[in-house]
């Protein structure tokens, strides 16, 4: 119903005598006498879509929690009204892939995907709630039932729609009313059994995904004189596991004591390295430090005694592979983090690339698996053993590589054959090798280090544009856009801005495709804005300053 966003009209609220209706209509369509809506301000508007038209319901906070069609009583839940009431809608359970892939982009739900046995009460024309087998308590899509499914016992070799989705979570409808409530844990939903149980049982994933980013890195130098060799080992440790998923700068082969200096050091968080220092921790040299984790399995070295070359690493390991990244410190010396204080924290980002069908044939060498998602250290290392397995390194200048048929084609894929070459510079490869054969994909990392976006997206990381400019009649005027790519909400940035600039604001459509949110402010306030945006967490360098009354002052 709402693949795309509804035309949504302004909130307005319930009267009590409407509330206490519209929740006696919910109680008995969904035969659940104890449900109650979560505030006591209900708020109603219209929504139009393409193909229909309807009134949705909220809470105080503008936060959806029924809707329905014009010329129907049906009454629909959304999701965050059943993460609340977990009982309130019988539960189907899909494969993980089903729900991520299929369902929560706008497709229905086909009986192949599903899971039995099926809930008694999902039969034909009942209203449902699907889940995935991941998480089954967390309802991410609700429709219809298209076929009786209890009488199915087995969905292999069936065929049909199964449910007809109505809505799902960050679907046309949770975007118009800018709904920002993510999904619960499993084990935290309302009215869900073992709480205490799953939650130790959890711990370990929950010490890996939670409760590292969130380590009070501002308040970590004041901590550190109570810090025992183990909490430092820590430190570096987690030094290492960012070093060899995150720093696209790490070239293998290097040597162990530039590994050390030039990475780990530099990987640390914003910590006094006065305190955190390699002689604090358990191992004391460098040496032993790098040999525990390559005994560990993490890391390849070659070399006797304290003469070590880093020459490989494990990107299988599960530590790696669970590892959460986190903000490092701003340079090498432990009092001079200070002035970072002063700054907002910024947001970062992390780049992946994903292959296509023409590094088919690599991938199959390489045994990569080719539906996932890689970052550049992960590539380099494996474009680096394909070519040592082929012995492609120039005998008679080592600091160039022969390229076979399979890298001539990857690698000059976008060139003219008369100017394609056979014999390359080693440090050219990647480049061409990775444009040409790799979708990019990105992450953003928010200031507090959880993810901005569900799942990676498609693309180079996004420019804020900013443009200073006079219109007809001598007015001058900034412009900000594409500034919604960070959750950053228009009114908020149209309120601050007419606050600081002492001047009207607009919030409007670029004229140039894509079509995207605006905001205009009175006057030239180019440095107000990007300062603003600075304080939203994005850096200077995602933002793209253009000065038109001046020619060509770029920032």
């Amino acid at each position: 119903m709402f693949k795309k966003e509804p035309q949504i009209k302004a909130l307005s609220n319930l009267k009590n005598s409407e509330i206490k209706k519209l929740l006696s209509t919910c109680r008995l369509q969904r035969a659940s006498d104890s449900y109650s809506f979560p505030t006591q301000v209900v708020k109603q508007t219209t929504f139009k879509t393409p193909l229909t038209t309807g009134t949705v319901y909220t809470d105080e906070n503008g936060n959806p929690i029924w809707f329905k069609e014009k010329f129907s009583d049906l009454l629909f839940p959304t999701v965050y009204t059943c993460w609340e009431n977990r009982d309130i809608l019988p539960v189907v359970l899909a494969h993980e892939h089903v729900v991520e892939e299929k369902l929560l982009g706008g497709a229905n739900l086909m009986l192949p995907g599903m899971v039995p046995p099926f809930d008694s009460r999902s039969i034909k024309t009942a209203m449902v709630g699907v889940a995935s087998t991941k998480s089954p308590n967390v309802i991410k899509a609700i429709g219809i039932v298209q076929l009786d499914l209890p009488s199915y016992s087995r969905v292999i070799g069936e065929s049909g729609v199964a449910v007809e989705i109505i809505h799902h979570y960050e679907d046309g409808l949770c975007k118009a009313l800018k709904v920002k409530i993510e999904p619960p844990e499993n084990d935290q939903i309302c009215g869900s059994t073992n709480e205490e149980d799953s939650s130790i049982e959890d711990a370990p994933i929950i010490n890996n995904t939670v409760q590292e980013p969130l380590v009070d890195l501002n308040d970590i130098s004041e901590e550190l004189s109570q810090l025992t060799v183990e909490e430092v080992d820590h430190f570096f440790t987690r030094s290492l596991y960012y070093t060899l998923t995150q720093d696209e700068r790490l070239e293998l082969p290097i040597d162990a004591s530039k590994f050390v200096s030039n990475y780990i050091l530099r990987n640390l968080p914003p910590v006094n390295h006065e305190l955190v220092n390699m002689k604090k921790t358990s191992w004391k040299k460098s040496a032993k430090f790098l040999k525990h984790f390559e005994k560990e399995g993490f890391l390849k070295l070659k070399g006797k005694g304290d003469d070590l070359v880093v020459v490989g690493f494990n990107k299988d390991k599960e530590d790696l592979k669970r590892f959460v990244p986190y903000r490092i410190g701003q340079n090498n010396g432990g009092e001079k983090t200070k002035p970072a204080e002063s700054k907002p924290d910024m947001m970062s980002a992390i780049s992946f690339y994903k292959p296509i069908s023409s590094s088919k044939d690599f991938m199959k060498i390489t045994e990569l698996p080719p539906n996932k998602l890689f970052i550049q250290p992960e590539i380099k290392l494996a474009l680096d053993s394909y070519i040592s397995k082929k012995n492609l390194v120039n005998p008679e200048d080592k600091s160039t590589i022969l390229l076979d048929d399979l890298l001539f084609t990857m690698v000059n894929r976008s060139s003219k054959k008369e100017f394609s070459r056979r014999i390359i510079a080693r440090a050219q490869v990647l480049k061409p090798f990775i444009s040409n054969n790799f979708t990019e994909h990105f992450q953003v990392l928010k200031p507090d280090n959880t993810f901005l976006f569900k799942h990676p997206l498609k693309g180079s990381i996004p420019q804020i544009h900013i443009v200073t400019e006079m219109k007809i009649g001598r007015k001058v005027i900034t412009r900000v856009s594409n500034f919604e790519k960070f959750n950053i909400d228009a009114d908020d940035v149209a309120s601050l801005l007419r606050k600081r600039c002492s001047g009207s604001t607009t919030i409007g459509e670029t004229t140039t495709a894509p079509k995207t949110v605006e905001v205009t402010v009175q006057g030239p306030h180019g440095p107000t804005v990007i300062s603003l945006m600075n304080e939203f967490g994005v850096p200077t360098k995602w933002i793209n300053f253009t000065n038109k009354l001046k020619k060509n002052k770029r920032r």
